[in-house]
């Protein structure tokens, strides 16, 4: 029997739908691994990296390339295919996208600090 995985993400940014591209990247806020040396011995230590979800936009006529201003925090909502959903209620973006010409292409990030995970 074959499994399933995730195949393409449909994202919500301040509850508008967004029309992504695949090739998008979610990574959850939490702790990551460092090393430091001394000697001849390494140390793991952590430390907090903030949650981050990246991807390429379109925008089609009539949706305002203003709403994707990086100025306040906001509820970003990420939906992938088989099921599982995240919503983060402190999300941002990071920079104002460039939009393209060839056919509306905008590449997105937002960072955020908190999440909450629901699995159907």
């Amino acid at each position: 029997m074959a499994g399933s995985t995730v195949g393409i993400f449909t994202v919500w940014w301040k509850g508008l739908k967004i029309e992504m591209k695949t090739g998008s990247t979610l990574r959850l806020p939490g702790n990551q691994n460092k090393t430091e040396t001394a000697g001849g011995t390494g140390f793991r230590y952590q430390q907090y990296q903030v949650g981050q979800f990246k991807g390429t936009a379109i925008l089609p006529k009539g949706t305002s390339l203003a709403a994707f201003q990086p100025d306040v925090e906001d509820e970003l909502q990420v939906m992938a295919d088989t099921g599982q959903q995240w919503s983060f209620p402190d999300a941002y973006l990071l920079d104002a996208p460039d939009l393209a010409d060839n056919g509306g292409n905008m590449p997105l990030t937002w960072n955020m600090n908190t999440y909450k995970e629901l699995l159907s």
